[in-house]
């Protein structure tokens, strides 16, 4: 019975405590992490806008290269 508000105080009291230097290692830590995830975020869709374009140009050559093909007579596969 006794147990519950003293484990309840001394969680109140230990929020109540200033930070650490670890706890502001902590956050900077945090902080670089997430600094790094948007950075790898930001590269990810410049890629994928790289391969659209590049599936773009592909498709555009193969239209050419169809449509040459056609006018030449030649048969080309599916």
């Amino acid at each position: 019975m006794f147990k519950r508000p003293t484990l309840i105080a001394l969680v109140v009291l230990a929020g109540c405590l200033p930070a650490t230097e670890k706890d502001f290692q902590m956050a900077q830590t945090i902080q670089e992490m997430a600094d790094a995830v948007n950075e790898i975020r930001l590269q990810s869709y410049d890629l994928q806008d790289r391969v659209d374009s590049l599936t773009t140009l592909v498709a555009k050559r193969d239209t050419v290269i169809r449509q040459l093909a056609n006018l030449a007579g030649v048969q080309m596969p599916p």
